[in-house]
């Protein structure tokens, strides 16, 4: 059986939105570009208020691209997994670049105002790609 890597986020509010995210292989801190991507930040945001977050797996990972989460839990008893509640699409607001590193959420293709839970970390300089493709993708952390 594949293991799963497990998030659990809470929110940290100072000058700047930080998130801290818990994982089975560690943990981090992610600060939130609030003040460029509001509407973005406050869709992730209220995705990590409800606890919509917490026990979510990284479903998606392809090396030197991508590693995406915030779609799906797993229910370790019963072995199965769970679509996350999604609440309605926000708005794409692309304004920084998909660059090693950042954070962006995920969209359905051929959509690009259609993000709901879904986010991913860029593993790779995805700029090239990602900042045009669907009308770009919004990085909420940089």
């Amino acid at each position: 059986m594949a293991s799963a890597t497990l998030l659990s986020l809470s929110p940290i509010f100072a000058n700047a939105t930080v998130v801290f995210v818990e994982t089975n292989i560690g943990n981090f801190e992610i600060n939130l570009t609030d003040e460029d991507t509001p509407e973005t930040v406050a869709n992730f945001l209220r995705y990590v208020e409800a606890e919509r977050y917490s026990n979510v797996i990284v479903h998606r990972s392809i090396n030197n691209f991508i590693t995406q989460t915030g779609g799906y839990t797993f229910n370790s008893e019963t072995g199965t997994l769970t679509g996350v509640d999604a609440f309605d699409p926000v708005v794409n607001e692309p304004v920084f670049s998909n660059v090693r590193g950042t954070i962006a959420m995920a969209k359905l293709g051929g959509d690009p105002n259609s993000a709901t839970s879904e986010w991913f970390i860029n593993l790779a300089d995805n700029s090239a790609n990602l900042d045009f493709q669907n009308e770009g993708f919004t990085v909420l952390v940089r």
